[in-house]
């Protein structure tokens, strides 16, 4: 099954940026026309690697690991230079808007990444993690994008809400299941960690 391993925002910051993302969602459809919806803030988190299909065991192998890059504190105190919101992957041609921050090499160095050519490691989404760049997905187009985004985004830039990097703080790591439906995707957790 599809599956990926996701680190989770604090209670209050998920709260904290609901209360700015939530109301700009509604702008962007009333006052831009724009076709698009809120992710439910239960599913924002930061994904850290992505399985296109695991079976059962091979999902419970990678917790372990996962469990090992914990204890060993390779995920304590994460703390990136967030940037603020963007449309992804471009401006023009945008999927979802998302609070992004610049490619992280440090990435390389978590426990984990020395798995990759082992498997069931060597499933994962590789080029995505080797080019790993931190993003929380936060709202979604519907259908595909029909118009030039990017020129209406810097008009609207007065508007985008400003998120501190001070804001986002994690303090879970969880291994999800990935249900993709044509509707929208259901992820329902399998393990869950606490960050030390």
């Amino acid at each position: 099954m599809r599956c990926f391993i996701g680190f989770e925002l604090v209670d209050t910051c998920l709260e904290r940026l609901r209360q700015r993302i939530e109301p700009f969602c509604g702008f962007l459809r009333k006052e831009l026309g724009w076709q698009v919806r809120l992710v439910p803030p239960a599913n924002w988190h930061m994904t850290c690697l992505f399985f296109q299909d695991l079976t059962e065991a091979e999902r419970a192998e990678v917790w372990l690991e996962v469990q090992r890059n914990v204890s060993s504190g390779a995920w304590s105190r994460l703390v990136f230079p967030w940037s603020g919101l963007a449309l992804w992957p471009t401006p023009n041609r945008p999927n979802l808007i998302c609070l992004e921050a610049p490619p992280y090499p440090e990435a390389a160095s978590w426990p984990l990444a020395g798995k990759l050519g082992i498997p069931p490691f060597a499933k994962a989404d590789m080029k995505n993690f080797a080019e790993f760049r931190p993003h929380i997905t936060l709202v979604r187009f519907r259908g595909v994008a029909v118009r030039r985004y990017g020129k209406e985004w810097q008009q609207a830039s007065r508007d985008i809400p400003l998120v501190p990097p001070s804001a986002i703080r994690f303090d879970r790591v969880s291994l999800f299941l990935s249900d993709v439906r044509p509707e929208r995707p259901v992820y329902t957790r399998e393990y869950t960690a606490i960050l030390r």
